[in-house]
């Protein structure tokens, strides 16, 4: 299994012991990005058939690949679904793929809470569902494989399910982890299929900000930001409060992980990772100037009280609804798909601040770091794999293949992006159109159809569709797709580093050790007394104990 396969024993021999702790901090990382992929989609609003979108592209009628007389009941696991919901008959959406696949959809529904976890104690214990999606993480997977806890797909599975290998082929992680596994045991699920920004890929975490107020206080409004750019903004809205809020004027909106992110991650590709410098040798970014540098500036913000004071406190999605609901802050970081644009927008802040028009008051940029580049690490055009039970019949692992290859065309994406054909949407000329009527609400537990959204077999995250969804106005779109093109322009190979397979690949004891919660800890070094160098100084010498192992094993590799 060549070099990611090395350290797969020393994996497992420690897994039974480390348990539900080995990938806890990760998990909560990962999770501040994630939800906003199955969030847009689901919180998508209808305009009515306004808007118009790109030409889908023709790949003639498809067929299922065998006969569907048998009636199948399929379990399956997925995150963020609407829990207790028939995924069968439950609604008009669901029952078109129970109609379509013959099947009675059984949904063990997770949090972003405990997806892990329990996904971990069902494969273990040999109780996973019949098929799952799971939050890959490779350590985790790799002992899988070894044990047999999870199926492989027959060689042929790309013949026979021609769109969903096409899917598959853009991943990254998929063929990568086929040469790793010698085998295909997952279908990764891309971000991007057809609109796929760029390579590296740019994540989707972007600053929102009042452009009214910008405009109030002669601030330019542009489509990126240099850090200290933006600490500009943050103090002319504090000194000049241009929407009369007085006490209740937070300039900037924050929780401890997308603080973190907006200041450090966003001037230190690197800041939660190890890497490999260009004199060869593996570091530790946290332990890098560009870090320190980024900590000063979010030391800053919090000593100024530009920054919430009690930001440290704050849960997902506090931060952004203070400028999105309450209107109350001036700018805040988070996650920022095409479809969650829309939603933070119009569902959020036309629904809640009567009179105030989104397009008016409301604007989305890149942050860059203080040397103008955009920083990242590859973002991988994945999130979650979808995996099936060892045990199952092929009779259903046959059934759930061609689900997901279905979805996998251009006719099965709109379906299951925009609802029923004829009723939900049309497609008239080559463009999509909604026939929905203005304010209609597709997904979601009070939506039209509870069950729209990943659980009914998507083998595409709905982020590539969102440019050709016409339930978001284009405008919307158009800003969207600028945003992450330019975030491939505005950067250097060393700013925005693609992913390094070694390293990724990699798990030992000693590395499990350093999964810490970097929200937390660059948190607290802000919110603490005292000289912010020295602070850092202090806690890096004191992680050192920890952290040098780790380096020491990666520089040991290939030697």
């Amino acid at each position: 299994m060549k070099l990611c396969k090395r350290f797969t024993c020393v994996a497992l021999a420690v897994l039974i012991v480390i348990g539900a702790a080995a990938c806890g901090n990760g998990t909560a990382e990962q999770s501040a990005d994630q939800p906003s992929a199955s969030t847009s989609a689901s919180a998508a609003v209808s305009d009515g058939g306004s808007s118009e979108a790109a030409a889908p592209v023709a790949d003639g009628e498809w067929q299922p690949t065998h006969d569907y007389s048998e009636r199948l009941k399929i379990t399956t696991s997925n995150v963020g679904v609407v829990e207790g919901h028939d995924f069968t008959s439950g609604d008009g959406l669901a029952q078109f793929y129970s109609d379509k696949f013959n099947i009675d959809l059984e949904v063990a529904a997770t949090t972003y809470d405990n997806w892990d976890e329990r996904m971990r104690v069902w494969i273990n214990s040999g109780d996973m569902p019949d098929t799952a999606v799971i939050n890959y993480k490779h350590v985790d997977f790799s002992s899988y494989v070894e044990q047999g806890l999870v199926k492989r797909f027959p060689d042929d599975w790309k013949e026979r399910w021609p769109n969903l290998a096409k899917a598959f082929s853009v991943s990254t992680l998929g063929p990568k982890m086929e040469e790793v596994f010698d085998g295909t045991y997952f279908h990764a699920r891309p971000r991007f299929s057809e609109n796929l920004p760029g390579d590296p890929l740019p994540n989707h975490q972007s600053i929102f900000l009042r452009k009214d107020w910008a405009e109030a206080v002669g601030f330019p409004v542009k489509t990126a930001y240099t850090i200290p750019e933006i600490m500009e903004y943050l103090q002319l809205i504090q000194d000049q409060d241009p929407g009369k809020l007085g006490e209740k004027l937070i300039p900037l909106a924050g929780n401890p992980a997308y603080s973190a992110r907006m200041f450090v991650y966003s001037n230190s590709a690197h800041y939660d990772n190890f890497y490999k410098d260009t004199d060869g040798v593996y570091k530790w970014g946290p332990a890098s100037d560009d870090t320190l540098e980024g900590l000063k500036i979010f030391k800053e913000a919090y000593d100024k009280k530009l920054l919430n004071p009690e930001f440290y406190t704050y849960k997902i999605d506090q931060d952004i609804e203070q400028v999105t609901i309450q209107a109350v802050a001036g700018a805040c970081y988070t996650s920022a798909t095409t479809g969650g644009i829309r939603s933070y927008f119009i569902r959020d802040f036309e629904g809640n601040n009567e009179g105030l028009k989104a397009d008016d008051c409301m604007h989305v940029a890149t942050l860059l770091g203080v040397d103008g580049n955009y920083h990242q690490e590859d973002l991988i055009n994945f999130w979650g794999v979808v995996a099936f039970n060892p045990d199952i019949d092929d009779a259903k692992f046959e059934r759930y293949m061609d689900i997901l290859d279905f979805n996998a065309t251009p006719k099965g994406l709109a379906i299951l992006n925009l609802g029923l054909e004829g009723e939900d949407w049309v497609l008239e000329n080559g463009e999509y159109k909604s026939m929905l009527p203005e304010g209609t609400t597709i997904g979601g537990k009070t939506g039209k159809y509870p069950s729209q959204g990943y659980t009914l077999g998507a083998s595409i995250l709905f982020d590539d569709f969102a440019f050709s969804n016409p339930n978001i106005p284009k405008h919307i779109r158009e800003m969207s797709r600028q945003l992450y093109a330019e975030r491939c322009e505005i950067a250097t190979p060393e700013t925005f580093t693609k992913v390094d397979w070694d390293l990724y690949c990699y798990d030992s004891p000693s590395k499990r050790k350093v999964a810490f919660d970097y929200g937390t800890e660059y948190s607290s070094l802000v919110t603490m007394d005292g000289d912010i160098e020295a602070n850092w100084r202090a806690w890096v010498d004191a992680k050192m104990a920890m952290v040098q192992p780790v380096l020491d094993e990666l520089n040991a590799l290939g030697q």
